[in-house]
């Protein structure tokens, strides 16, 4: 094998995608960090309280669109559950929040098209309902524990540096303008996802180039029945954000793999992960952080076996 000429490829294929999903990403982190400052969380927590089913459906659609990573969302979580929010409503708003936002919903259009982004944007809040209802009966012994003190979840020091949400008591934090303290969480974000979006951008390029395309259709097909079990565990030794994993599935799109295993990989990389286990541990503990992220691979694997059926009967 020509090693010279493979490293070249490789390159090739890095830069074009980097000059195709770079300045798009920054735009949309740009647009996460005034979104994060200017909405206010008791904005939030209006959403996350209530008996009726449509209360739910607000708590995920609500979860789907603040522009916060994972690691971020749980102490978010942390301090609605505390402010009143049941366990239900607490983990829809969680799971389609580390799912889904604004800027991933931009990005997704701009990489994958416009049927992706809608069907991303549906299936993420969906799949906050599904394991949000589930939650209530997987981890209900760890009920009480999930309405502690939220500086157990706090995320780790350097993970989503300059968010407010963290554990900071209020006393603590000096009045600052307002667009110091969106560059300042536009640091924190690009210091949290840039380092994902060039790994999964290398990642993708040496698919494209040493993959081959009969692979991808065992592992990942249309017509593999292990295809979305497979995308739902993929992202567990990574910690891919939200939105850097998309030059990866393109690539794998593009090589055949199918819109089932497609959407379950967009919807559980984001969460199912080391880094994930480690933040809710300090939430829910060991016991109650597997329980969670095992509904998270089940329920991903589901709704990409669903969205694929849908989507072949789609014109």
């Amino acid at each position: 094998m020509d090693v010279t000429g493979t490293l070249l490829s490789m390159w090739r294929v890095f830069a074009a995608a980097s000059l195709e999903i770079v300045p798009y990403f920054f735009l949309a982190l740009i647009l996460g960090a005034l979104i994060e400052e200017y909405l206010p969380e008791q904005t939030i927590a209006r959403f996350l309280t209530g008996t009726r089913p449509g209360t739910m459906l607000l708590a995920s659609t609500t979860g789907a669109l603040i522009p916060l990573c994972t690691c971020g969302m749980v102490p978010l979580a942390v301090s609605l559950r505390r402010r009143g929010s049941d366990l239900k409503h607490t983990f829809a708003f969680l799971t389609a929040g580390a799912a889904f936002s604004v800027p991933v919903l931009f990005l997704t259009w701009k990489v994958l098209g416009a049927r992706w982004a809608l069907a991303r944007l549906v299936t993420s809040v969906v799949y906050g309902l599904a394991v949000g209802y589930a939650a209530v009966w997987a981890l209900r012994r760890v009920a009480a524990r999930s309405a502690e003190d939220p500086s157990k979840a706090a995320a780790p020091d350097d993970c989503c540096e300059g968010d407010a949400n963290s554990a900071t008591p209020v006393a603590e934090i000096r009045p600052r303008p307002r667009l110091v303290s969106v560059a300042r969480r536009l640091r924190g974000q690009v210091k949290e996802y840039f380092p994902w979006v060039v790994v999964s951008l290398a990642i993708a390029a040496v698919v494209d180039v040493l993959v081959p395309r009969h692979w991808i259709h065992v592992l990942y097909g249309e017509r593999t029945a292990v295809g979305p079990l497979f995308a739902s565990l993929t992202g567990l030794p990574f910690y891919f954000c939200s939105g850097a994993e998309l030059p990866l599935v393109k690539e794998l799109l593009v090589k055949g793999m199918g819109t089932n295993s497609g959407t379950s990989m967009l919807l559980a990389v984001p969460i199912v992960n080391i880094l994930t286990f480690g933040v809710v541990g300090r939430w829910l503990g060991p016991r109650g952080s597997f329980a969670y992220l095992a509904l998270c691979i089940v329920g991903a694997t589901v709704i990409g076996a669903l969205t694929g059926a849908v989507w072949a009967l789609l014109p």
